[in-house]
Order: structure tokens, then sequence, then C-alpha cells
């Protein structure tokens, strides 16, 4: 099985994401389309660069 390494722990994961979610609901979302890659890296780690 192949591993990969995280660019940030589990709990600044869950961090992050609780940021987004918290500002997601202060403007009334319910979805998100994140296109810019260093957004995309900021909120999950992926670095598609």
């Amino acid at each position: 099985m192949t591993t990969y390494e995280k660019n940030f722990t589990t709990d600044e994961y869950q961090r992050r994401i609780g940021k987004t979610r918290k500002a997601m609901s202060a403007k009334g979302l319910d979805a998100i389309f994140v296109s810019d890659p260093s957004n995309m890296s900021w909120l999950t780690g992926y670095d598609g660069w």
C-alpha cells in the first residue's frame, strides 16, 4: 500500500475545516467549490502544483 506524507496534523486539518465551515455558515452557504491551487493546498494539504 502506498503511504502519503501529511502536510499537517489531523488536528490542524480539523481546525481548518472548522474555520471554513464557520465562514460558510456566516454567509449562508451549503457548499463551496475550491479551484485555486493555493486555497486547495491550505484546506486539504493537496499540493497539485
